[in-house]
């Protein structure tokens, strides 16, 4: 798979003077980050983006490593075709208008099956939006050059999607909420020669990959995917599509998938210690917080100590906690002895703990409530984990996330963050927090699904 992600050459079949056309997105991409040679090919130009334009592949003086192929489907074999006698070991097809459109597009799905089997080159698609690199400023895709202005924010979080927009809405949604980084998003289409099988193996090997999440609507080689999974030394996320009869017909018209019985693949996810998601943003906060606090190794059970600012957010945080088969910390008699010290006489100590009346006591004061409230309940070896419920955007609530991430490192205890507040200055805490490794959440069940993930799931 090197020659997919650290290419020397890439030659753009489809390449366009058009700014509106994808060909000239993807040159454009390319230009922006990629180091190594670029071939536009487009026999009708001589120049696009202030590059040589060749014919054809074979006028390519030296060899070409990648091809990304952008033109219509019925052009497709023939480019392919151009590929192998050119010797490219690899074609990543951006096009759509094959299976997923029906019997023609069956018919020219077939042929580039066949290529790829007499031949050997590898196939990557078609009908996706091809690959993007966040660590090493690849953008292998006709994604709009516009959505990259801001930069991509590196991360460990890898993705395999099978759907082109999906991926491409993804990169959008990181890239300007600023929730995650990510290293690799891989959009594979209609997989007809390269699979998650092919990819799984060379991301678990990437040094610059610390999880992976899949947005899947078929498996190809059920069995070996497993096996893969059973194997990996890296979590694994998996959103599985087409569970419903209605779903599993739209995954056919989508990317001509067949998306099997739900029920045995839930049970083999299970087993092979895959962590499975239910919707995309879950998959991705399931991704996110697996790349910041790595699943427990130490058998401990889950027991968490809840910090908030609001009795009624407590409680139903420990209603969460218990649906995910996680406890409620009982502290111990000497940290409620250490917060007993922050709160007036009248307030008793439990858990959930209920910090306003300590953060009223104190108002305008020297003390830190949450700070001190934080070292207390880490030094209690009943305690697993922290809840905190955060607010930015009042000045009486105050917080320092600097603290906590060394307080929380220090005691080698978790520390999950429910989050409100005014919407520029929580943005800006969930920049601080992803710098720090702190996941954050902006709903309470959303925190304590991962909390389970990172306690309840396989071992690695």
């Amino acid at each position: 798979m090197d020659f997919f992600f650290k290419p020397q050459s890439i030659a753009v079949i489809g390449a366009t003077t058009n700014p509106f056309k994808g060909g000239n997105a993807i040159l454009k991409n390319l230009i922006t980050g990629y180091q190594g040679k670029i071939y536009p090919v487009n026999p009708r130009y001589d120049e696009i983006e202030g590059l040589p334009c060749y014919p054809s592949v074979s006028a390519i003086p030296g060899p070409v490593d990648l091809a990304i192929v952008f033109v219509p489907a019925r052009q497709v074999p023939d480019a392919v075709a151009q590929c192998t006698d050119k010797g490219v070991p690899g074609v990543i097809i951006e096009s759509g208008g094959f299976a997923e459109t029906g019997a023609d597009g069956k018919s020219l799905q077939s042929s580039l099956i066949n290529l790829s089997k007499t031949t050997g080159i590898r196939l990557w698609g078609p009908n996706c939006m091809g690959l993007v690199d966040a660590v090493n400023d690849h953008v292998f895709s006709f994604m709009d050059p516009r959505a990259f202005q801001a930069g991509l924010t590196p991360g460990s979080v890898s993705l395999v999607v099978q759907s082109g927009m999906l991926s491409a809405g993804f990169l959008v949604d990181i890239m300007t909420h600023g929730i995650m980084g990510i290293s690799k998003v891989c959009s594979v289409g209609n997989k007809i020669d390269v699979d998650e099988c092919d990819l799984l193996p060379w991301l678990i090997e990437d040094k610059d990959t610390a999880v992976i999440g899949l947005y899947l609507e078929s498996l190809l080689n059920g069995r070996r995917f497993i096996d893969i999974c059973r194997n990996s030394p890296k979590p694994i996320v998996v959103l599985k599509g087409g569970k419903s009869t209605k779903g599993a017909q739209a995954a056919m018209s989508h990317t001509a998938s067949l998306a099997g019985n739900e029920r045995i693949t839930q049970g083999a996810f299970a087993q092979a210690g895959v962590v499975e998601a239910s919707d995309f943003k879950q998959m991705m906060d399931l991704c996110r917080t697996l790349s910041m606090v790595p699943p427990r190794r130490d058998g401990r059970p889950g027991r968490v100590a809840i910090l908030t600012f609001s009795g009624g957010a407590g409680i139903v945080s420990a209603d969460f906690l218990e649906t995910e088969g996680l406890e409620v910390a009982d502290l111990s008699e000497q940290t409620k002895a250490s917060l007993g010290r922050l709160f007036p006489e009248w307030m008793p100590v439990s858990n959930p703990v209920d910090l306003w009346p300590a953060l009223e006591r104190h108002a305008g004061g020297e003390v830190d409530v949450i700070g001190q409230a934080l070292t207390a309940v880490l030094a209690d070896s009943q305690v697993d984990a922290i809840l905190l419920h955060a607010f930015v955007g009042n000045f009486r609530i105050r917080f320092d996330i600097n603290d906590l991430a060394q307080q929380v490192n220090a005691a080698g205890k978790p520390a999950f963050i429910w989050l409100l507040g005014k919407r520029e200055e929580a943005f800006q805490f969930y920049n601080e927090a992803r710098n720090l490794g702190i996941p954050v959440f902006s709903e309470i069940g959303r925190a304590i699904e991962c909390m389970a993930a990172v306690f309840k799931g396989k071992e690695y």
